[in-house]
């Protein structure tokens, strides 16, 4: 101290208080820091101009009002419908509570209008897609929605069928719809003719990590994006914590969930995922990826163990196990029931699945077949078959 002298209670007590306030500064900062989160990570969905933060919501197998207005509140944005989901209350409960939170300007709602059902004269597949997307409509309360896909389009045929574009079209020029999707488990057939047809805005695909060897999938899904496709992932989490084979353990851990999701959002051409969760728990799990997709050491131990694809028996939709099936039936159909059946255990959006299979290719096409005689090196095809039989029979019983 210049010009002053210090005595020995000045050296002992002025740097202990010194300490002190450092101390308390530092602890200060340290929570300033700790309570500042980084921000969500968004995404613009292909020429849409939509912003996007990288996880949404699939409402197919929620029936909670209040997980809806959890999301919302933790920062989800989209929330993905479909009428076909329980007969349509999936859409009255996405409706209820966005007009009860008075925040339809502020999210991006999607429906969707099934593919199956709207072949034939094309004037009347149109006016039956349109009347359908009117319902659809009604049930949300609102006078447009933000998306509306072409539903299930599982064909090429599907896919550019007269009745549902010109629909999709005359919607939009309406405002009935901001813009016009397709969604389809067959990624590499109707994506190649989406882009070919210059009329959707957006695609939903099917995406998650048992496809990562697949690069046709993945060359398919990127070369759209970069023509302005807005790309939307399902089927992310390869069906959930819960396995299909009884004999292995159900549950998979908490990190399996978040490495799978991070694995599809690492690619970048993937605007956002919808994934579909149910619980409080699943949806605070799912949304914690948002404002990092770095792996965990568990995560990473996760996806470096080659068992699960072999595990996860998730298929790919692929069609090839069709042409081995003497009844030629829908086998890729009956695999989607099984995985929402068994893992979503969503038995409603299971039946309808099953009753949406052409006439002569669904369930009962395999009733007099003691075994299955077609194999896949992935999927237990026979084993998932018998056990949709015996599902079938319970839920006859009931």
């Amino acid at each position: 101290m210049r010009n002053q002298e210090w005595n020995r209670r000045d050296f002992i007590v002025k740097p202990i208080l010194w300490a002190g306030t450092a101390s308390v500064i530092g602890k200060t900062q340290l929570l300033i820091a700790a309570s500042v989160k980084p921000p969500l990570i968004q995404r613009t969905l292909g020429k849409t101009g939509i912003t996007l933060p990288v996880v949404s919501m699939g409402v197919m197998n929620a029936d909670i009002p209040g997980l809806l207005r959890h999301a919302y509140e933790l920062g989800i944005r989209h929330f993905d419908t479909a009428a076909v989901y329980q007969q349509g209350r999936n859409e009255e409960m996405v409706g209820n509570v966005i007009k009860e939170m008075g925040v339809r300007d502020k999210v991006v709602v999607s429906t969707k209008q099934p593919s199956r059902g709207h072949s034939g004269n094309p004037a009347e597949a149109k006016q039956r897609f349109i009347d359908g997307v009117e319902a659809s409509l009604r049930r949300l309360q609102m006078d447009h929605v933000d998306i509306l896909y072409h539903h299930g389009v599982d064909s090429v045929e599907d896919a550019n069928a007269e009745g549902p574009l010109e629909a999709l079209q005359k919607l939009k020029k309406d405002g009935r719809t901001r813009f016009v999707g397709i969604s389809t488990h067959r990624t590499v057939d109707v994506l190649n003719e989406a882009m070919r047809l210059e009329v959707f805005d957006v695609a939903l695909v099917m995406l998650n990590y048992t496809m990562a060897h697949n690069a046709e999938v993945l060359s398919t899904i990127e070369r759209a994006a970069k023509l302005g496709i807005g790309i939307v992932a399902m089927k992310t989490q390869a069906g959930g914590t819960i396995k299909p084979d009884p004999k292995l353990p159900k549950e998979l851990r908490p990190e399996s969930q978040t490495a799978l999701l991070k694995w599809v959002l690492n690619h970048e051409f993937v605007t956002t995922a919808i994934p579909g969760f149910s619980t409080y728990e699943h949806l605070e799990q799912d949304f914690s990826v948002v404002r990092d997709l770095a792996y965990t050491d568990r995560e990473k131990k996760f996806l470096a163990n080659d068992s699960f694809v072999a595990e996860a028996e998730f298929c790919h939709q692929c069609g090839e196990c069709k042409k081995d099936c003497p009844n030629q039936v829908d086998i890729p159909l009956l695999m989607r029931s099984h995985m929402y059946a068994v893992q979503y255990r969503n038995i409603g959006v299971a039946r309808q699945t099953l009753a949406s299979a052409a006439p002569g290719m669904g369930l009962d096409s395999c009733a007099g077949c003691d075994s299955c005689a077609v194999h896949c090196r992935t999927v237990q095809i026979g084993r998932k078959i018998d056990e949709l039989k015996n599902l079938a029979l319970e839920q006859a019983a009931i």
